[in-house]
């Protein structure tokens, strides 16, 4: 095992963390008014002056179309018709795709240019702008050169079997991107079990993990239970944690149908965001004339971990109404006698000091759920990153028990995910808790030893290597340093594998911190055409609502390049390394992997059959029948706590966020333009009534300080922004701000991190931000 202290590292501070050189050195936000409304030409504007420039439109026009190739960003439901739309992608979306059709290129003369050192000292924003990946890539920490360089794809899967030779079980780790399609996460997690290792962290051990658990208590299935057609009809439409207009404006479409029909929308988040307010629909005429549609008929601006008192104030008051549904709680669920007498037990102004807001306001959106038939209550990680974020998603989930809106047209839960497949990697088999019967499904099918028992989750992973126990370590796409928690830790700890493996398209800031030995493996993008001995293949991922469909890629300006797609890489691995005869023919035609998924996991009937009809097809969805996978086979309407987060004086909760230019770690650009910041990332948005009593005033330099168990971790060089913002809390971007969260702070029960209510304070620099050097350009 390689020891820690042997590491290249960066200067860090007294606490081990990080004090990043270029803090600030490519960052000198600048600070307009911030918007109240989404999308229209502007945002056509913006997505073309991505798409344009790096060959991204002809993909554009059939994205997320029959035949078309899925968008690579978000997991946003395609509607049942597709006619209704003559485009169907947004700003992001388009972003996404010109990451992919670049033109530029990091070949062997970029990786030749810059050491380790020297790569660490980049931003990821930087780093992916030098284009995509050419070939495949080593870097040997013994062989004293501390570049990447060449290699080719046959030593590299050499290397890699040496190691598995060499590794146990438990001292592998496989993580997987939620960007990842069906057919490359189940052979991805074919070969971690090949290997012995249940060891199968993903993303969303980091942002829905929180979902899966509470729904999976509650109601007996892990995912959301609407549909597109649910959004669109229901009488009222609850969104929680959620940013819209910058992580899935193609649901602004939606949001309009859904008011169109005569719904009302109820919008609960600490920042009131351009995409919960507005919307400009830019396939509309009336759009050049200046029309929009407002969306928010109450606007809720609660404190961050406030949704759990909120939902309990409302949930009390329908009791105490008598506004609930008495047939379909008798006949579907249970606990309910006990979370009344908990609930009716709630002081109201606990609650309301909780949850941040009044009285009256709780009581208006309890009118409205009255009012309504129906309600989809949906959320994002807004929701699931607190310490108490389970009993948050029971506690909203009791909401739609309590008044019958599970089960039934026009109502239930929402949960939006992320990445455009997260969904869809756990459903076949990227989970380090599968069950039992898919795990013997499996052992059945390819005729070798399944393990059973748990591997590690992200956190665990990531706890793993920082105390030695890990040597191999590959990633199926992402940035896990970047994305994960206590970035100083998780970066010595990547740097101490013997091994570590990337399967990706550019370069990100993980290539930075590589094992003994690394290798970057370049891999086909989701618009680059993929041909096989089996002809052309296609793909398929899972949207937010369940709904399978397959994607096509259809460029070939990438031909020139030795890219290899990821279930060639995968099986290429296990076929080395293992010699089993199952592996080649998943190489040449994907249609066998479905044959695979289709014998080992229910729902998957007639996989490739069901894949010709345009638009896919639905997996099953028990709650969306009214029928409850738990333990009673009823739903369940649970007791939850307050626990409202104490915050000392002079203390914040901080909340990390997405910008406008940006999808999870990739970074577009330095730009937020519904929040009014240009050419920069380091801000952190506070109220401005809690600056006054802090002594600070928009434009001052701060550090951000977090203090976990004695440990103190520091973040530096943030330029104040006023904004209207929750009493008490800020806002931040991250990856900056993740070093700031210890990496043991995380939701109980769902083991994810708490990113979203981690303790800080702000120290003064004694500057302003005009006093920083504006070195921005060269960042470009």
């Amino acid at each position: 095992m390689t020891s820690l202290q042997n590491q290249p590292t960066a200067e860090r501070n007294e606490a081990g963390n990080p004090v990043n050189p270029t803090a600030n050195r490519f960052d000198h936000p600048k600070v307009s008014k911030k918007k109240d409304t989404a999308a229209g030409y502007s945002a056509v504007f913006h997505a073309m002056t991505h798409a344009v420039p790096n060959r991204g439109l002809l993909p554009l026009i059939t994205m997320n179309k029959p035949g078309g190739v899925d968008c690579p960003g978000c997991a946003w439901p395609e509607p049942d018709h597709h006619d209704l739309n003559i485009q169907e992608y947004c700003e992001n979306g388009a972003k996404a795709i010109a990451e992919e059709t670049t033109s530029d290129r990091a070949d062997r003369d970029f990786w030749a240019r810059y050491t380790i050192e020297e790569l660490r000292e980049k931003t990821d924003h930087w780093l992916g702008k030098r284009g995509r990946i050419t070939e495949p890539m080593l870097y040997d920490r013994s062989s004293g050169d501390e570049h990447y360089r060449p290699v080719s794809w046959e030593r590299a899967f050499e290397i890699i079997r040496d190691q598995l030779a060499t590794t146990a079980p438990e001292e592998a780790v496989f993580y997987t991107s939620g960007k990842a399609s069906n057919e490359a996460a189940y052979v991805y997690q074919l070969l971690a079990r090949r290997m012995g290792s249940n060891n199968l962290p993903d993303c969303g051990n980091m942002c829905h993990e929180s979902t899966g658990t509470a729904l999976s208590g509650t109601l007996g299935l892990g995912k959301g239970s609407v549909t597109i057609d649910d959004i669109h009809t229901t009488d009222l439409f609850i969104s929680v944690g959620q940013n819209p207009g910058t992580n899935h404006p193609r649901g602004l479409t939606a949001f309009t149908r859904c008011k169109e029909n005569g719904g009302k929308i109820i919008a609960i988040n600490p920042m009131p965001e351009a995409g919960l307010m507005h919307f400009r629909e830019p396939q509309e005429p009336a759009t050049l004339l200046g029309r929009r549609h407002k969306l928010a008929d109450q606007y809720m601006q609660v404190r961050l971990d406030g949704d759990r008192a909120l939902f309990q104030a409302v949930n009390k008051e329908l009791i105490k109404r008598d506004a609930i549904d008495h047939q379909f709680i008798e006949r579907f669920t249970s606990g309910f006698e006990e979370t009344k007498k908990h609930l009716l037990s709630l002081d109201d102004r606990e609650l309301e000091v909780a949850s941040g807001i009044s009285r009256t306001e709780i009581l208006a959106m309890v009118d409205k759920i009255v009012d309504a038939d129906t309600v989809v209550i949906s959320w994002t990680l807004g929701v699931t990153q607190h310490v108490e974020s389970v009993a948050t998603i029971q506690e909203m989930v009791n909401t739609l028990l309590l008044t019958g809106n599970i089960g039934k047209p026009g109502a239930g839960t929402a949960p939006l995910r992320g990445h455009s497949n997260v969904q869809g990697n756990r459903t076949v088999g990227i989970w380090e808790k599968m069950p039992d019967h898919f795990l013997q499904a499996l052992q059945d099918r390819f005729g070798f030893d399944v393990p059973r028992e748990h591997g590690h989750d992200t956190v665990d992973s990531l706890r793993a290597m920082r105390d030695g126990k890990v040597k191999f370590f590959m990633s199926l796409g992402g940035n896990l340093v970047r994305v994960a928690s206590d970035t100083g830790v998780v970066e010595r700890g990547m740097a101490a594998n013997e091994l570590t493996v990337h399967l990706s398209t550019k370069p990100n800031g993980s290539h930075a911190w590589p094992g003994e030995k690394s290798l970057i493996l370049p891999v086909r993008a989701r618009t680059d055409k993929d041909m096989q001995a089996g002809g052309h293949q296609g793909i398929t991922v899972e949207d937010s609502v369940g709904k399978v469909h397959i994607s096509y890629g259809h460029r070939t300006a990438n031909d020139d390049l030795d890219l290899r797609s990821e279930v060639d890489i995968i099986c290429s691995i296990g076929r080395e390394t293992y010699g089993d005869d199952f592996w080649q023919p998943m190489i040449d035609d994907y249609g066998v992997i479905r044959d695979h998924i289709e014998a080992t996991i229910a729902g998957f009937e007639d996989y490739n059959r069901r894949l010709e009809k345009p638009g896919g097809f639905y997996l099953p969805n028990g709650p969306r029948e009214r029928t409850f996978n738990t333990d009673d086979g009823k739903a369940h309407i649970t007791v939850n706590p307050v626990n409202a987060v104490q915050v000392p004086e002079g203390h914040f909760m901080m909340n990390t966020v997405r910008s406008h230019d940006q999808y999870n770690s990739t970074i577009y650009g330095l730009n937020d333009r519904y929040r009014g910041i240009k050419n920069g990332r380091r801000v952190v948005f506070v109220n401005p009534q809690d600056l006054r009593e802090q002594g600070l005033k928009d434009g001052d330099m701060v550090d951000l300080v977090s203090e976990w168990h004695g440990e103190v971790r520091r973040a530096p060089n943030f330029r104040v922004v006023a904004y209207d913002h929750a009493r008490g809390c800020v806002s931040t971007y991250f990856p900056e701000a993740n070093q700031l969260i210890p990496l043991d702070h995380t939701v109980k029960g769902s083991n994810t991190p708490v990113s979203k209510s981690t303790i800080i304070r702000m120290e003064p620099l004694g500057k302003t931000a005009s006093d920083m050097p504006e070195l921005a350009a060269a960042d470009k």
